[in-house]
């Protein structure tokens, strides 16, 4: 008989004799010094003692041995063939499958490295032609950019139109803020941006904003409208870009119609621009687009403008104050976008 059961006979024993749980763990301690059981199981024994009248077995009742682990390289292998077949089985449908708990099933999952995601929203459903026109549009423009580096990208002037309303909602993401324990939750109210808005083109480059043109009430954009914002933005580009050569200048817009009429071309051709190829649908590889409206627009998020004075002068305010760095990035973002769309077979660019 081992220490722990002859320890188990004693227990019974002076439980039998009503002696408390502290005083039987001492009077233990007193003869098995280091190895005496904790006191948790005298407790435990004692009370086993009382439910069974005396009669309990102070031998180890026989075992398997230690139970087997559920995740097994079968059970694995099986859990990664259910999320291959369905991506959006759940955390319960798993484990109903797998016939082990949900803590086993997290373990599985992150131990075979899936992560669950939601969808990412997309403009359009891009068709296989559509692909290849965007693989074959950006291996041209990385062609050139292998071509004349730097340079390349230093000659691109790139604009589009947006919606500025007089307010835009802040997102929840940003109404984030600091709380101790003992603060009370904050409420974020639904709302939805005003009615009251303005249409404005914003011409840029590398350099930084070039023009901000903001169309007259009552009116629609049209090549008319286009073109007078591009004679605009050639008057604009010999003020404020002096060095630079006519000729040189590389646009980039997106295939809008106002923006691919045959008025609208002719009037570039007058200017001596060249435009750089677009593919349609294609605002990921659109700077105005990916990089420049949504930090406008998050910029001004929350504030209320009462008029379009206002607004128009904080757009620009903000406009200025986002630095040459800013604009830069913006541009040089284009080459590894032309070249994951490349790689992606011309499917969309991730964010």
């Amino acid at each position: 008989m081992d220490s722990r059961q002859k320890q188990r006979a004693v227990i019974e024993f002076l439980t039998l004799e009503k002696e408390t749980v502290g005083a039987i763990h001492k009077r233990l301690q007193m003869v098995y010094g280091d190895d005496t059981v904790d006191r948790s199981t005298v407790g435990r024994w004692a009370r086993r003692t009382a439910t069974e009248k005396g009669h309990a077995d102070v031998h180890d009742r026989p075992r398997c041995g230690r139970p087997q682990s559920a995740r097994t390289e079968a059970t694995i292998e099986k859990a990664n063939d259910i999320i291959m077949e369905d991506r959006r089985v759940t955390v319960t449908g798993l484990s109903l499958k797998l016939d082990v708990g949900e803590a086993t099933v997290c373990r599985i999952i992150m131990n075979l490295g899936f992560s669950k995601v939601c969808a990412r929203w997309v403009p359009r459903q891009l068709t296989d032609a559509h692909k290849e026109q965007r693989r074959t549009i950006c291996s041209e423009l990385l062609g050139r950019f292998d071509v004349d580096g730097p340079d390349f990208l230093g000659r691109i002037v790139t604009g589009d139109e947006t919606w500025l309303h007089h307010f835009d909602p802040e997102t929840k993401r940003q109404s984030m803020e600091w709380h101790h324990v003992t603060s009370p939750r904050t409420k974020k109210f639904k709302s939805v941006p005003s009615a009251g808005k303005i249409m404005a083109t914003v011409f840029w480059d590398s350099e930084g904003v070039i023009l901000v043109d903001i169309m007259a009430k009552g009116t629609t954009i049209n090549s008319d409208a286009y073109v007078q914002t591009l004679k605009k933005l050639y008057a604009r580009l010999r003020r404020v870009r002096p060095n630079r050569q006519m000729k040189d200048v590389l646009l980039q817009h997106d295939n809008a119609r106002p923006h691919t009429s045959l008025r609208t071309m002719e009037t570039i051709a007058t200017f001596g621009w060249t435009v750089l190829p677009h593919p349609p649908y294609s605002p990921d590889l659109a700077p105005s687009d990916f990089h420049l409206f949504g930090s406008l627009k998050d910029g001004m998020r929350g504030i209320h403008f009462s008029d379009d004075e206002s607004l128009v002068k904080a757009a620009k305010q903000w406009l200025k104050g986002a630095g040459a760095e800013f604009y830069r990035r913006g541009i040089h973002a284009l080459v590894p976008r032309w070249r994951m769309a490349v790689a992606n077979d011309g499917d969309y660019v991730e964010k």
